[in-house]
C-alpha cells in the first residue's frame, strides 16, 4: 500500500513527464492519491525532498493575454458562461513558444452556434488561433474543450488522471452564474486521483450551486442545425476527438 512518501514521488515523477519542476505548493495541490492529507503532513514529508522552486517567466505573460481575450469574448458573446485556461499555461510551466489552451462552457443548447460565431469573430478580428490539424505556434489560442451548461460531466473514457489534473489546475478567467464551481462539483470522480487537491478546491465554494434546467426546444433545434455542418466539415479529420451536440474535445 502506497504511503505519503510514495505519493509525493509519483506526483513529482508525473510532473517531470510534462517538463514541470513543481514546487512545494504545487505538490500539495497536485498530490496523486486517493487519500486526503493535511497540508502540514505533506509539508513535513517534503523536507526529505529536494524541491525546485524556480518560477516560469512566460506564464504571467500568457495568462494576461488570455485574460484580455476573455474580457473581449465576455463582452461580445452572452452565451459564453465560462472560459478557463488549461494545458501548460494552467500548469504554470509553459515554454516560450507554447500556445494557450482554453475551455469554453456555453449556455444549454448554445454550443455550436456560439462556436460558429466565435470562429468568425476571431477570423474577422485577426486573433491568433490554432488551426485544426496544424502545429501550435507561440501565443495562439487553442479552443480545444467545449461544453454546454447542462452537460458538465466529462465522458467516462476521459475520467482519468490527466483529465483530473487538468480539472484541478484549470484557471477560470471568465465565470458567470457559478459555472466553474458547477463544473468542478459535477466531476467529483477527480477525487479518486487527486483527493487532497479536489477537497481543498471545493472547500472554497461558499454558495448554493443550481442546475440550468429550462428547456427551449427552438434552441435545441438551432443547436443541431449549427452542429451538423461543422461536424461534417470536421468528420474526415476526426480520430480520437469526442464530438456531440453538447460536448466537443479537440486535439487530445
Amino acid at each position: 500500500m502506497m504511503g505519503l512518501k510514495e505519493d509525493i514521488q509519483r506526483t513529482i515523477g508525473y510532473a517531470k513527464k510534462f517538463g514541470c519542476p513543481i514546487n512545494e505548493k504545487e505538490i500539495c495541490e497536485r498530490l496523486i492519491s486517493k487519500k486526503i492529507y493535511d497540508l502540514k503532513e505533506i509539508k513535513k514529508e517534503l523536507k526529505n525532498f529536494k524541491i525546485d522552486n524556480n518560477k516560469n517567466k512566460w506564464v504571467k505573460i500568457k495568462i494576461k493575454k488570455a485574460q484580455d481575450l476573455a474580457k473581449l469574448l465576455g463582452e461580445s458573446f452572452k452565451n459564453i458562461k465560462m472560459i478557463g485556461i488549461t494545458g501548460s499555461v494552467a500548469a504554470g510551466y509553459p515554454k516560450k513558444n507554447d500556445d494557450i489552451d482554453l475551455m469554453i462552457i456555453t449556455k444549454k443548447n448554445k454550443l455550436w452556434i456560439t462556436r460558429f460565431k466565435l470562429r468568425w469573430f476571431i477570423f474577422m478580428n485577426k486573433i491568433p488561433h490554432r488551426k485544426y490539424d496544424q502545429k501550435e505556434n507561440k501565443d495562439e489560442f487553442c479552443f480545444n474543450f467545449w461544453l454546454d451548461n447542462n452537460n458538465l460531466l466529462l465522458p467516462k473514457k476521459r475520467q482519468n488522471l490527466r483529465s483530473a489534473m487538468d480539472l484541478i489546475l484549470m484557471k477560470p478567467i471568465l465565470n458567470q452564474e457559478n459555472t466553474y464551481e458547477r463544473f468542478i462539483l459535477k466531476n467529483k470522480w477527480a477525487e479518486k486521483y487527486l483527493a487532497t487537491g479536489y477537497d481543498r478546491k471545493i472547500s472554497n465554494f461558499q454558495f448554493l450551486i443550481s442546475n440550468e434546467n429550462k428547456d427551449n426546444y427552438l434552441d435545441e433545434i438551432i443547436n443541431k442545425l449549427f452542429f451538423w455542418p461543422q461536424y461534417w466539415y470536421m468528420k474526415r479529420k476526426i480520430t480520437n476527438e469526442k464530438i456531440d451536440y453538447h460536448q466537443a474535445f479537440f486535439y487530445k
